[in-house]
């Protein structure tokens, strides 16, 4: 007699079957509003968005968080804040109308009710090719549509752009139509339009930055490289800082404060760090903040080159892998030499330029990447959607 073979139902699935029954018996609150970061941290446009609802009566705004002791600390500061994979948290996901993430819903939650509304804020206007404009993702996304899966873009309602200028790029690269595209500019950097308004602003917030105590006023040079994931990229910008703080050791007049991307924090650990005098770590400190008190910002294929223009200072890229980075991303949606904005190819070019930083010229246009008044402006096209 042979033996019935039960096939085992993932655990996963029944989980989305008992998440749907409750959608459906739970009453959504049209007043409360999730908000999520990829980054799995306070950080980004929901930071920024969710700071400035907190100013708002119209809405009951919560921080989703993987971090306990994150939940905590935002607790101690009088924010709504839940733990992800607490009771409650759940709950509140199925209750909530409206989510606002910067990557994708699992920055909240796994499942999403099909009633809730995403808005997705993103995470900065790309300079390399991303989604089907891509070589890489392209490979991804071929993947996921075998299977019969759904991409992550379809599920977003509304995608929120930095400015019209920016709309093309995730038209194509995300296939997503003007009806969900929304150029109401990006909260991280509203910011810092309000910060760099006066020099008072700056000043405080300097003061809320103890590694700045002992600097005595020093030029601020921001260094910022993008992720590469290749061992021969990261070893040049390694040799780039030590070049950098031997030439700061000359020149005591100048700081560098350098923030590689999350991805690369472990490969610039404090041993290689503590052989340099003239290089800070600030990895762990806020980046918009950071922006927002630097005098100059170095960096490369990174969206926070847009995010600097609104300062009007001086901006060195430093493209030294740039045939082999555009062979490898697909290309780029903008060119170097037509932003306006300084380009050093090499380590000794960038040494030249850091040596002579007063001659720099820049004849970028901030307005053509950014939008001011970007939080209210989002607060009330959610509000319109009630």
């Amino acid at each position: 007699m042979k033996m019935l073979k039960i096939k085992r139902v993932p655990f996963f699935l029944i989980e989305k079957i008992f998440f749907s029954i409750l959608c459906a018996v739970i009453p959504v609150r049209k007043n409360l509003i999730l908000f999520g970061s990829g980054f799995n941290k306070f950080s980004d446009n929901p930071k920024f968005l969710f700071l400035h609802f907190q100013k708002s009566h119209l809405y009951t705004s919560v921080w989703i968080s993987t971090n306990k002791a994150e939940v905590l600390q935002m607790r101690k500061q009088g924010y709504n804040c839940l733990y992800k994979w607490s009771f409650k948290a759940f709950f509140t996901v199925i209750k909530a109308s409206k989510w606002i993430v910067s990557h994708k819903g699992a920055d909240i939650f796994p499942f999403v009710p099909k009633r809730t509304i995403i808005i997705n804020l993103w995470h900065g206007t790309p300079i390399k090719k991303i989604g089907f404009d891509s070589l890489k993702e392209l490979e991804w996304i071929d993947n996921v549509l075998k299977t019969g899966r759904k991409l992550p873009y379809d599920r977003w309602d509304y995608f929120i752009t930095a400015s019209e200028n920016t709309n093309f790029i995730f038209k194509s690269a995300m296939r997503l139509n003007d009806e969900k595209l929304k150029a109401l500019g990006q909260p991280r950097n509203q910011f810092i339009y309000d910060t760099i308004a006066t020099s008072n602003n700056i000043n405080d917030l300097k003061g809320q930055m103890p590694f700045l105590e002992l600097l005595n006023d020093r030029q601020l040079i921001l260094y910022t490289p993008t992720f590469r994931n290749n061992i021969d990229s990261t070893n040049y910008i390694k040799d780039s800082l030590i070049k950098i703080d031997a030439l700061l050791e000359k020149n005591q007049n100048q700081i560098l404060l350098f923030k590689p991307h999350p991805l690369d924090k472990a490969t610039f650990d404090a041993e290689f760090f503590g052989k340099l005098h003239n290089v800070l770590n600030v990895s762990t400190e806020d980046t918009q903040e950071l922006l927002c008190i630097s005098d100059v910002l170095i960096t490369d294929y990174s969206s926070i080159l847009f995010d600097f223009m609104i300062t009007q200072r001086p901006i060195i890229a430093h493209v030294f892998d740039h045939e082999e980075y555009v062979k490898e991303s697909g290309g780029l949606y903008f060119s170097f030499d037509k932003m306006g904005i300084t380009i050093a190819h090499n380590k000794d070019e960038l040494i030249g330029c850091l040596s002579n930083i007063d001659s720099l010229t820049n004849t970028y246009n901030s307005n053509g990447f950014n939008t001011p008044n970007s939080s209210e402006k989002i607060l009330s096209f959610i509000a319109s959607l009630d």
